[in-house]
């Protein structure tokens, strides 16, 4: 999966959302497991993996939600 920085995400961000792992299609984590969060292009039309700055970015505006 490609990686997403927080200078690409901040340059758009309505293009990348947060999904839940349980999600049809989303991919198993790199061991087999399921992962809980995981990032999605809404561009491209794939899953992405977001830097750890993105993600807690993303997950506390979940938590907000």
């Amino acid at each position: 999966m490609r990686k997403v920085s927080m200078e690409n995400y901040l340059a758009e961000p309505a293009r990348y959302e947060l999904r839940a792992g349980s999600e049809e299609g989303a991919p198993p984590c790199p061991y087999g497991n399921q992962y809980q969060w995981v990032g999605f292009d809404l561009k491209t039309q794939e899953y992405v993996r977001f830097t750890k700055s993105v993600f807690k970015l993303l997950v506390n505006d979940q938590a907000r939600r």
